[in-house]
């Protein structure tokens, strides 16, 4: 099987064990990087060959996340090969203590106040605004966000009590997000502009299918330019 046919079926692979993930597309392209670096056979890749991709991958001053991301994705790709293959002894390459190293730990940068303010007064999408108000006043990540569908909306707010959503986390854990008027509010607007749908999501593109998490993280990229700010989710 050639490299972009094992490619096809290693992607398939990654979406059966991380649905609804962004896995499969960084694990992607994080082997594509690899491809181009070594272009060895892959049972004659070895443990030094992964010592010489790191090394690389340091060099081009990557941060210590991203080159651990990619020694996963590598380490992922030659159990997934051995598999496929039936030869479960075919040994992988990749040693993670040797190669993906510690990542230092940071708490997230947050924004000010008046720096929310100056994202806010350049979003004029409703849409737009709705999942922005669901990161800064309810605490959704990015992929959490574009998980979302119309019956996660549980109740409205009535009187003094908030609007409830449900979320699904990271590990398809649920958790339950009380929303203030406001926040509910600017979300109520684009559920009544979005109107009915056949899909379930709550935020769509405009051919009608589901935003991606990388959709998301360009608009906002694109708005922090805007108001003067280097933003992620």
């Amino acid at each position: 099987m050639d490299t972009e046919n094992i490619f096809v079926e290693f992607e398939k692979y990654l979406r059966r064990r991380f649905p609804e993930r962004r896995t499969p597309v960084d694990y992607l392209s994080d082997l594509r990087q690899f491809r181009s670096v070594c272009q060895k056979p892959w049972r004659e890749i070895s443990m030094h060959d992964i010592d010489a991709f790191v090394e690389q991958q340091r060099a081009s001053r990557l941060k210590s996340a991203t080159v651990r991301r990619r020694v996963a994705a590598v380490k992922t790709f030659f159990d997934f090969l051995a598999e496929e293959s039936g030869d479960l002894s075919w040994p992988n390459p990749v040693r993670f203590k040797r190669h993906a190293g510690k990542v230092e730990r940071r708490l997230p940068r947050d924004l000010r106040d008046e720096d929310i303010a100056r994202v806010w007064h350049e979003i004029g999408c409703v849409r737009d605004r709705a999942w922005f108000a669901l990161m800064v006043r309810g605490g959704l990540r990015v992929g959490e966000v574009v998980t979302l569908k119309v019956s996660d909306v549980l109740n409205q707010p009535e009187g003094e009590r908030p609007a409830r959503i449900r979320v699904e986390g990271k590990g398809r854990k649920e958790r339950m997000v009380w929303l203030s008027a406001d926040a509910y509010a600017v979300l109520a607007e684009w559920l009544a502009e979005r109107g009915e749908s056949r899909s379930a999501h709550i935020f769509l593109n405009k051919r009608g299918q589901p935003l991606r998490a990388n959709g998301i993280e360009w608009l906002l990229h694109r708005y922090g330019r805007k108001a003067g700010i280097d933003l992620t989710p």
